[in-house]
């Protein structure tokens, strides 16, 4: 399971900003059915400041806010989190870091992320090895098969995404041409 204070420090290496602006992040990031509450990033923020990976300021927006920014060694952790696919990775772990690259995260990292990310799944297909399709068939067999499948639409939805252009991309285009 991902830990919420890796995906908070990746939405803040993109750009700082208080607990309800990072709270907004993540519901635009993973959607509001994934919505964290505003009281667990608080918590989770405090924590990370207290581990040394941010630091926060008051506001100058909103007196009774804090603003959060990374330090150097939070900017360190999430870089290494984004790259460092757990060995024991679920879809989710794929999911996650693919949708921060794509979200907070420069073009060159997030090539990066969904190759890592492909490399894993592709090695986790060929540990897998589902048998021979003409082979009697079994339960076992059966959800050996279906790993299969949904290893395959995760390579395959990795493939596509790299292939196209993020928004983000398009402003970083415009902001150089104007």
């Amino acid at each position: 399971m991902t830990a919420l204070g890796d995906v908070l420090l990746v939405l803040l290496a993109d750009h700082g900003g208080t607990a309800h602006d990072i709270q907004r992040r993540h519901a635009a990031t993973f959607g509001a059915d994934q919505r964290v509450d505003i009281s667990r990033v608080t918590w989770t923020l405090t924590r990370q400041e207290r581990l040394g990976f941010v630091r926060s300021a008051a506001s100058p927006a909103h007196a009774r806010q804090r603003r959060y920014e990374l330090t150097e060694a939070g900017s360190r952790r999430q870089g290494m989190w984004m790259l460092r696919v757990p060995a024991d990775f679920g879809a989710e772990d794929v999911r996650t870091r693919v949708l921060l690259a794509i979200e907070a995260s420069d073009r060159a990292t997030f090539e990066m992320v969904v190759s890592v990310c492909l490399a894993h799944l592709e090695l986790s297909r060929l540990r897998a090895a589902p048998g021979r399709p003409d082979a009697p068939l079994s339960a076992e067999s059966a959800r050996v098969e279906l790993v299969d499948a949904a290893l395959a639409a995760e390579v395959t939805w990795l493939q596509n995404l790299r292939a196209r252009r993020r928004e983000r991309d398009r402003a970083e285009v415009e902001r150089h041409s104007a």
